[in-house]
């Protein structure tokens, strides 16, 4: 049990280091940024994670506290041009997303895992988890989350809410 916690810790511990040591987030903090676009853009370059996304985004809306209000939900229409592409191995669901929208940021993105088979006892516990990306209009990103599991080790898994804003 030991073992699976100090596992579960290194997304975490890496995703910290990443952002101390990002050039990217150290630039967008120090530049004058005209705007929380421009804070985002340059900032997400060469971070991604968890915790070294949900940074970036904290730090450019205390710059720019008046675009709080443009980040929620994505239409449908929105989630639907979201690709996403993944899978599970020691304790974690890791894959990729490509954002197929012209004109939307994503910010997080939430997806439903349902551990497999379905006749196991655990079949009924579905989870929801909210990851955080910095996702422009037709880029790639990373997906990376820990998982709460009783071992088990197949998981369905589906992307069910997107958020972000549009982009001017």
């Amino acid at each position: 049990m030991e073992a699976e916690h100090k596992a579960a810790l290194v997304p975490l511990i890496l995703s910290t280091v990443a952002l101390l040591t990002s050039p990217a987030l150290s630039i967008a903090s120090q530049q004058h940024m005209a705007d929380y676009d421009q804070c985002i853009f340059a900032a997400a370059k060469g971070v991604a994670g968890g915790l070294a996304t949900h940074e970036m985004v904290h730090s450019c809306l205390e710059k720019f506290p008046g675009e709080r209000s443009h980040n929620g939900d994505l239409p449908t229409e929105v989630l639907n041009r979201l690709d996403t592409d993944g899978g599970f191995g020691y304790g974690i669901f890791s894959g990729s997303i490509y954002n197929g929208n012209s004109d939307y940021t994503v910010t997080q993105v939430t997806l439903l895992l349902t551990p497999l088979p379905v006749e196991s006892p655990f079949a009924s516990v579905t989870r929801e988890y909210n990851i955080n990306v910095i996702l422009q209009p037709l880029t790639k990103g990373a997906l990376s989350v820990p998982i709460i599991s009783d071992d088990t080790l197949e998981f369905s898994w589906k992307l069910i809410k997107a958020r972000g804003y549009k982009t001017r």
